[in-house]
């Protein structure tokens, strides 16, 4: 929500300031903004106070709040709600990965994984084949064999039986098979160079965050790390307590471009990133493909405010209408 002063005259923009504006005109009432104390929209604290701007409308200082707060179970038992107005779906976002290293880039068509394993199936077909395959030849040479038969070149110095016939047929079907295999990624590769992987899921944010790969920011005053350690996933509750022990939390007066340039997700409503990043292909950050949750949101009240009837049959209007 935005305010301004024109020609003399409060101006309240964004969707939770016109919507504010269009509640007073039809409720017939003038308005009164009391900002969030430390700019948050509510943290419980241990004794069942809250602060931000749950806070400000349990206590009773402000009748309502409105700044698309999300209706949660905790925060029903402090303070009243209208009816939902908005859906907020949270997920997070990380930098837009650069092209993969070419200095590197001939590893890339297979794992590491399968690297390992191919090299060991050369040296033990290296042993193997200087005992039972080739003739009084030293190891170095077996070795030298072996590896010139992965890169099309001719085996000789061969004992030849039947079933040494099959054994090396076994291994001339891997020798043509692998590097066949090879040469079509690694062309895939040129032809569209490979990213760096960033998570994707929250899973994978998870493991990334484990392994001290990535950082995890939550908003502060949000409940976001309270929704993460009640999840049904034990990696989402594994996120949620690395965060709250680490007190990784941003808010909207930092720079949000300069927090994404260190390995760093942020967690936030799909709305805020569209807001404060634009929309694809125009954008340098990509959002999980899955959410931590979807919320609806609506405008806190006090438990004792007279007018909640009234205000949420304007609500109804506003939705039905479709300005929302």
């Amino acid at each position: 929500m935005t305010v301004q002063i024109i020609n003399n005259r409060t101006v309240y923009g964004g969707t939770d300031g016109e919507m504010l504006q269009c509640l007073a005109d039809k409720l017939n009432f003038e308005i009164e903004l009391y900002f969030s104390p430390n700019g948050q929209f509510g943290t419980r604290h241990s004794n069942g106070t809250w602060d931000g701007v749950i806070g400000l409308v349990q206590s009773g200082e402000a009748d309502i709040g409105v700044q698309s707060l999300s209706i949660s179970e905790d925060r029903m038992q402090a303070v009243d709600f209208s009816i939902p107005y908005f859906v907020h779906q949270k997920a997070f976002t990380v930098k837009e990965p650069g092209l993969m290293p070419k200095i590197t880039a001939f590893t890339y068509p297979f794992t590491m994984n399968a690297w390992i394993l191919y090299v060991l199936m050369i040296l033990a077909a290296t042993v193997l084949f200087r005992r039972v395959i080739f003739r009084n030849t030293t190891l170095l040479g077996s070795f030298l064999w072996v590896l010139g038969s992965i890169t099309s070149q001719p085996m000789g110095n061969i004992r030849d039986t039947p079933w040494r016939r099959v054994l090396l047929g076994f291994w001339l079907a891997i020798a043509v098979a692998m590097p066949f295999l090879y040469k079509t990624n690694f062309l895939s590769f040129l032809t569209m160079p490979e990213k760096e992987p960033v998570p994707r899921t929250f899973e994978e944010l998870s493991r990334a965050v484990f392994s001290g790969k990535y950082k995890c920011l939550t908003l502060k005053g949000a409940s976001d790390k309270q929704f993460l350690r009640e999840s049904e996933n034990e990696y989402m509750v594994k996120l949620g307590e690395m965060i709250a022990k680490n007190d990784w939390e941003f808010s909207y007066g930092e720079s949000i471009q300069d927090l994404l340039d260190d390995p760093v997700a942020l967690i936030n409503t799909r709305g805020a990133f569209k807001l404060f990043f634009g929309s694809p292909p125009y954008i340098n950050v990509r959002e999980s493909d899955d959410n931590l949750g979807v919320w609806y949101t609506g405008i806190a009240m006090n438990k004792a405010f007279c007018c909640r009837e009234r205000l949420n049959e304007i609500i109804h209007r506003i939705n039905n209408g479709g300005f929302l």
